[in-house]
């Protein structure tokens, strides 16, 4: 008895969808009426600014993955604009995290340095270190602060073109959906609301 041969494997990475032509202008020029309000960064003081610079150094990926000062600075100012959309214990606790971790070389004894001190090199494996810590407190305190910085860092429209992925179509889309529902228009199955679209407005 023959065996039918496997279907082949779909091929991976999965195709980008393709980019819309001309490129959205909504997404890039948003306003309140389009419901995109964005929350000012979580204060910080020059000292706790330095430590979360050091960590977005340490913590971002190496070369070949895309990295200059600009998306430094767009990484911090994105990981300061999503503690405002956390609980504000939480953000209290993500600065006393920064602290902690920019004296890390300190208490795990690797110099009279901190952490914003130290080579980008030197600072991944000090921290990879932790991540591997037997101490479940320390991992999770690492893995909290790797969630909040790498979120925002592949957030970044840098690191989108480097992994082939354009998210800005689906935005146009949905900014375009929302006008045409506040314009009295009735949702349409295509709309992808869910499972209340019949009434939906």
């Amino acid at each position: 008895m023959s065996v039918a041969p496997p279907e082949p494997l779909p091929a991976w990475p999965p195709q980008p969808p393709p980019v819309v032509e001309p490129p959205p202008p909504v997404v890039a020029g948003v306003h309140p009426g389009d419901g995109w309000v964005l929350a000012e960064p979580w204060p910080m003081g020059p000292s706790t600014l330095a430590a979360l610079d050091g960590l977005v150094r340490a913590l971002c990926p190496a070369s070949p993955a895309p990295w200059s000062a600009e998306i430094a600075a767009q990484t911090a100012l994105g990981t300061r604009l999503f503690l405002r959309y956390l609980p504000p214990v939480l953000g209290i606790g993500f600065v006393a995290a920064l602290h902690v971790l920019d004296l890390a070389p300190l208490w795990r004894l690797r110099g009279l340095t901190r952490l914003r001190d130290m080579d980008r090199a030197a600072a991944a494996a000090l921290l990879q270190s932790l991540a591997e810590s037997r101490f479940q407190p320390l991992r999770l305190l690492l893995m909290g602060a790797r969630a909040a910085v790498l979120s925002s860092y592949y957030d970044l429209v840098q690191v989108h073109e480097a992994l082939g992925y354009h998210p800005l179509p689906f935005l146009q889309q949905r900014a375009d959906l929302r006008r045409r529902l506040l314009a009295g228009s009735r949702p349409e199955a295509a709309d992808l609301i869910g499972p209340s679209v019949e009434g939906a407005r």
